[in-house]
């Protein structure tokens, strides 16, 4: 699905394109591109023209040396001009052949990492592409080819773009919504007194990242340190197997180098019974 952010983001980069110029048989005008469907396509006479008066594809005469248009479908067109001076005139034309965007389609591996993804264009294209440019949605860019790779910092919501240009400067773009999951959220009280309701302190990783949970007492003491895979759980007893006194504790989450690359967590949780 396209976006109004990634429709300025296409004009910027068909802004940054080069131009593509034809000249007539005669050298009466050019033509100025990309020619490519839905493109903006300038024709001008040539300045050391001394018509005065045109007719472009066989319009009214004027004095207008431009003339702009574009075409929704690709093939070969004629554009013709004709000028005159006082007695004199002539006629030109130039033959342009407009050529279709670039097939567009990717996909995202959501079988790595979660914060890793995998971008891959799974188009197949009739010309050959010149340029790849990647946009994935968190500030962060990337040229490179049909396959690339990059890791989210945070969990959160991400439009992720592929622009590509191709043999003859056409450029289109496609974006996807990339959903990065973060940890559960971290209770901030609970009540291990075994009555079957919040009993326990729960961390919850996303996708099988290995997470270090630390709990330390108001004196820094620390009470409970366990690493795991997914799912982290405190019931409240410190190392000598009795419950830790009602009160305020500081807990420390890391993630093991390897995993995913969430920032180390760190913040309160309260016990009473």
């Amino acid at each position: 699905m396209k976006h109004f952010a990634l429709s300025l983001l296409l004009a910027f980069v068909v802004g940054q394109m080069s131009a593509q110029t034809l000249e007539s048989d005669d050298k009466y005008f050019t033509a100025e591109g990309p020619f490519c469907i839905g493109a903006t396509i300038k024709f001008k006479v040539d300045d050391s023209n001394r018509f005065t008066e045109f007719s472009w594809n066989g319009g009214s005469f004027g004095t207008d040396r431009t003339f702009e248009t574009s075409f929704d479908a690709a093939g070969v067109y004629t554009i013709t001009l004709s000028g005159k001076f006082n007695s004199q005139s002539f006629s030109d034309e130039i033959d342009i052949e407009i050529f279709k965007s670039p097939e567009m389609a990717i996909s995202i591996d959501t079988t790595s990492q979660r914060v890793k993804r995998v971008f891959t264009d799974t188009a197949e294209h009739t010309y050959k592409i010149s340029t790849y440019k990647w946009y994935f949605g968190d500030g962060s860019t990337d040229a490179t080819e049909k396959t690339t790779t990059h890791s989210y910092a945070a969990a959160g919501s991400y439009t992720a773009s592929l622009v590509l240009t191709d043999e003859h400067n056409c450029t289109d773009s496609v974006s996807e919504t990339v959903v990065v999951e973060g940890l559960s959220t971290i209770p901030n009280v609970f009540t291990p007194n075994g009555d079957g309701q919040n009993d326990f302190f729960l961390i919850t990783a996303d996708n099988g990242s290995k997470l270090t949970l630390e709990i330390f007492n108001r004196w820094g003491y620390r009470v409970f340190r366990r690493t795991g895979t997914e799912n982290i759980v405190w019931d409240g007893y410190n190392p000598q197997g009795t419950l830790v006194q009602p009160g305020t504790y500081y807990y420390v989450i890391t993630v093991e180098e390897g995993s995913t690359n969430y920032n180390p967590l760190n913040g309160y949780i309260t016990v009473f019974y």
